[in-house]
């Protein structure tokens, strides 16, 4: 049996191992999102109904601003429910929900806001980057085309953009995307992260590597970042430094699991057929689809998303 670093990686063998292997510590990291017991929020939410509307958006724009999403989207949430019609508050409650994995609510409150705010630019671009989150490529990049016209200076909307693109399987024009998001941003460590990814998702670990290694060695990179440099260095067979980057972000047993993984997938001699099977031609796509509203909404884990590419915790939309 060849060693692992030895064997031989198609173009398209590390895409499927890229989004196989990131499944499982896509749950570690997603995980903490989610924090809190049903009283203390019932607590929150009566607190909330006694703050006039200037106090609550103060406490809001504050935890938008720590990062502390799950405050956020309790505030913005109060906010857009006592006027949905909104536009700002609402993309902010999406924002929110966003960050921490309530990709379908995302969804239904950008659906509800697009219908009367549809020509606002910033309705456009979060609407299009919740609807790349939640693995609906074809209508976010059409969403996001428009919101990147309307906001020719805005490099969030060009790299959510390049996502969608890559969920696409659209590799070149996708690098285009997050070429002038750079251009608008230079340096951006989140759009080097998913450019990175969509070196990798092509089967071009190498560059995938060296953009990632970019990004990590910015002050600014996230654990999106050092964990898809981890992944990509595991399918290159360099174990020890993709569990150290593991560890900086994860508990060590996910991290030492995640790495046993990448070397269990890498082992395997059947494999290499079970690769060439799940990268047969794909039936043609169909026309694009803009009747987004009567979709039910995906959330990012959705299994149908892992063959295409990873889930929205990897890929950095802002």
């Amino acid at each position: 049996m060849k060693s692992l670093v030895e064997i031989p990686l198609s173009p398209q063998r590390p895409r499927r191992w890229l989004a196989a292997a990131t499944l499982c510590s896509v749950i570690a990291l997603s995980g903490c999102a989610s924090t809190g017991s049903t009283d203390g929020k019932t607590a929150m939410e009566q607190a909330q109904a006694r703050i006039d509307d200037p106090a609550l958006r103060g406490a809001a724009v504050e935890s938008t601003k720590t990062q502390d999403y799950v405050a956020a989207a309790a505030y913005w949430g109060t906010l857009y429910e006592r006027n949905p019609d909104q536009a700002d508050a609402a993309v902010n409650y999406s924002r929110a929900l966003r960050q921490i994995g309530s990709v379908a609510q995302a969804i239904s409150v950008m659906q509800r806001t697009h219908i009367t705010n549809g020509s606002n630019a910033d309705v456009l671009a979060e609407f299009g980057k919740v609807l790349a989150a939640g693995g609906r490529a074809d209508q976010a990049s059409a969403m996001l085309s428009e919101a990147a016209r309307l906001s020719p200076k805005d490099w969030s909307v060009r790299s959510a953009l390049g996502v969608a693109l890559d969920q696409m399987g659209l590799y070149d024009a996708a690098r285009q995307s997050y070429a002038e998001a750079l251009a608008l941003s230079p340096g951006n460590p989140s759009v080097l992260t998913n450019l990175g990814l969509s070196h990798a998702l092509s089967g071009d670990l190498d560059n995938a590597e060296r953009t990632l290694r970019q990004a990590v060695a910015d002050s600014r990179a996230d654990a999106h970042a050092r964990q898809n440099l981890a992944i990509v260095l595991g399918l290159k067979g360099n174990f020890d430094e993709a569990a150290r980057l593991a560890r900086a972000d994860l508990p060590p047993s996910v991290a030492d699991g995640n790495i046993a993984y990448l070397r269990d997938m890498l082992s395997q001699p059947a494999l290499w057929q079970q690769m060439k099977e799940i990268d047969a031609p794909a039936p043609a796509l169909p026309s694009q689809d803009t009747s987004f509203r009567d979709k039910p909404a995906r959330d990012v884990a959705s299994p149908d998303l892992v063959s295409s590419m990873p889930p929205e915790t990897r890929t950095s939309i802002r």
